[in-house]
């Protein structure tokens, strides 16, 4: 049933699965020549698109916030004020890990013979997410191109939502054909345009949601939405915003204790994971072998990796966090 609650408690849960996936994909699938049976790196493949969780829900999520506050032009400075500092002290935290990490790499015995030392043009590129578009530049952390995305989805948002809230049906219109239109444009998948049509996925559900367009309509957009998609990204991505929506829409008070609390870190372990669990299970890759060893390994990887979120969550994103909401429109 249909429900215009802004409470939507499977959210949270849902995006401490997808941080979890996208941990488990790392430890399990990346790690070079550590896990050698198929089965296990087939099924561990697709944790990597708990990516595309994410962006469903990022595509619920901010519209939602915009539309409860009436974002109109006028309110572009104070939302990405906001979204500045919920998003980019954690961030920051992560870049320098992530490049003393890099740097004190040259010195662990075992690690491959390659100096990835970011440079300072790299890092300070980092701070604004323009990696993707200068050539022959790395993140230096590869999971933080899917941010790049996050942060063009939110200047697009910026610039264009209020069409959908104050210019009736021409201004949905003209915002999802915008949207449909970028999916065609030739960029590759570190730029929001390349996945825009399946952000609008979950803006249009949150626009059926809230009373903003009718059920009619919501069929009409989303359905075709959802043969761009398969035929632009296919079908599992599909799959995986098909599920999500229906957990979402059916199973709103979806919770565990477990998946609410890795989804209250979820933003931080995306961050660290990498950082923390990827090099420490690459560290014992070289001297434990044995299968039950490398089960112990990735388990206590992906408990260091929550550790260390929780800290970063406590201590930096929990208090940005309390200090936006404090920030007036």
């Amino acid at each position: 049933m249909k429900d215009n609650s802004d409470h939507i408690i499977a959210i949270n849960s849902l995006r401490g699965i997808a941080a979890s996936m996208v941990c488990f994909y790392h430890f399990i699938y990346t790690t070079i020549d550590y896990f050698d049976d198929e089965l296990t790196l087939n099924i561990f493949y697709f944790g990597q698109k708990g990516v595309e969780l994410f962006f469903i829900i990022s595509g619920i999520v901010i519209p939602l916030s915009l539309i409860n506050t009436n974002y109109n032009w006028s309110n572009w400075k104070m939302f990405m004020v906001k979204r500045f500092i919920r998003i980019e002290p954690p961030y920051i935290v992560a870049i320098i890990l992530a490049s003393f990490y890099l740097f004190i790499r040259n010195y662990i015995p075992g690690t491959a013979d390659i100096d990835l030392t970011p440079t300072l043009t790299e890092v300070i590129l980092h701070l604004g997410y323009l990696i993707p578009f200068f050539e022959n530049l790395d993140w230096v952390n590869p999971v933080f191109w899917t941010l790049a995305v996050e942060f063009q989805y939110y200047l697009c948002l910026a610039l264009i939502f209020p069409l959908i809230l104050h210019f009736k049906k021409t201004g949905r219109f003209t915002f999802y054909l915008l949207f449909v239109a970028m999916g065609f444009l030739p960029l590759g998948y570190q730029f929001f345009p390349y996945w825009a049509p399946y952000f609008l996925l979950g803006i249009v559900y949150i626009l059926f949601r809230k009373n903003l367009i009718d059920q009619i309509e919501y069929w009409i957009v989303s359905i075709v939405l959802a043969v761009i998609v398969y035929f632009n990204l296919g079908l599992t991505d599909l799959i995986i915003a098909c599920i999500t929506l229906l957990i979402i829409h059916f199973l709103s008070d979806f919770q565990t204790k477990a998946t609410l609390f890795l989804g209250k870190i979820s933003y931080s372990l995306y961050l660290l994971h990498s950082i923390v669990g990827s090099a420490f299970i690459n560290f014992m890759s070289h001297h434990f072998r044995e299968p039950y060893q490398k089960v112990i390994v990735v388990l206590i990887g992906f408990l260091l990796s929550v550790f260390s979120a929780y800290l970063l969550y406590r201590f930096v994103e929990k208090p940005t966090h309390q200090y936006a909401r404090k920030l007036k429109s």
